[in-house]
């Protein structure tokens, strides 16, 4: 049997909860021709036993359970080693996915179209506490195809950003430039990974933009409280290691230094203002 055209790699760690909505918006795509690779890490709620009920209803859905929690990177390495779709759509089991057509989309726009690495839209922030959306994120310097150049541009900018939750690449692609450094990236990067390696395919090959809302990304105030878990410092340092990755990147233009400049200047500021530190 050949292999599915797309795999989602999707991370589960005590999201009961919310499975079921995830779930469903994955296989109420109208594309059909799609695997779920589901790591469980170690859950402890009523996850599998969701999970299982899904199983028994559709045959994509391919299951991973760990005994005990092992964390992100173990599970992310997991669900990568099972992935075979020529194109890679990574998910957190408390997100979902809102538009029918977001994989219909993506895959007809990668089949006609070479040059992009992957395809994206937008996506909702959606807060868990009280159930509303507070905002979204997704945005590029045009509709379509935006080469390298407006890619990096764009993010040096501020006016473009490629966010994950409504994001689907090539795989090989993925796998080349950071899929195989997972452990790695993570360690360096922590939660900026996704964003450092959405930007490297986007300033390697470019993106194609479609202004469409296509899944929402869950946040918790609890988790997000910054002046209770951000570490400015570290932050700093994780900031810095993403330029210098992005800079090995052969794009240029006139202005990039003081956009350069610019970027790690809003970023570190908006990290203190979130922090509540008093400067």
């Amino acid at each position: 049997m050949s292999p599915p055209t797309l795999s989602v790699v999707l991370l589960n760690y005590n999201h009961g909860k919310f499975l079921r909505q995830c779930l469903a918006g994955l296989l109420s795509q109208t594309y059909a021709d799609f695997e779920i690779v589901l790591v469980d890490d170690g859950s402890t709620d009523n996850s599998r036993e969701i999970i299982h009920e899904h199983m028994a209803a559709d045959s994509r859905i391919k299951l991973t359970a760990f005994p005990v929690n092992r964390g992100i990177k173990a599970g992310l390495r997991e669900g990568l080693s099972h992935a075979t779709g020529r194109y890679f759509y990574s998910a957190a089991a408390d997100d979902f996915v809102v538009n029918k057509e977001f994989f219909h989309r993506a895959v007809r726009v990668l089949a006609e179209d070479p040059r992009p690495a992957g395809y994206y839209g937008v996506a909702g922030i959606y807060v868990a506490e009280t159930e509303k959306l507070a905002g979204a994120m997704g945005t590029a310097e045009t509709e379509g195809y935006n080469t390298p150049l407006q890619c990096c541009v764009g993010l040096l900018k501020y006016r473009s950003i490629v966010t994950g939750p409504s994001c689907i690449v090539r795989r090989d692609l993925f796998m080349q430039w950071g899929g195989n450094e997972i452990e790695v990236l993570m360690d360096q990067l922590g939660p900026q990974m996704d964003y450092f390696l959405n930007h490297s395919l986007a300033w390697r090959y470019g993106m194609y933009f479609e202004k469409q809302p296509f899944a929402c990304q869950r946040i918790f105030q609890a988790r997000t409280n910054y002046s209770a878990n951000l570490d400015i410092f570290a932050y700093a340092a994780r900031l810095a290691e993403m330029e210098k990755r992005l800079r090995t990147i052969d794009i240029t233009y006139p202005d990039i230094e003081k956009d350069w400049m610019r970027w790690r200047a809003l970023n570190l500021l908006d990290a203190i203002k979130k922090s509540g530190v008093r400067l």
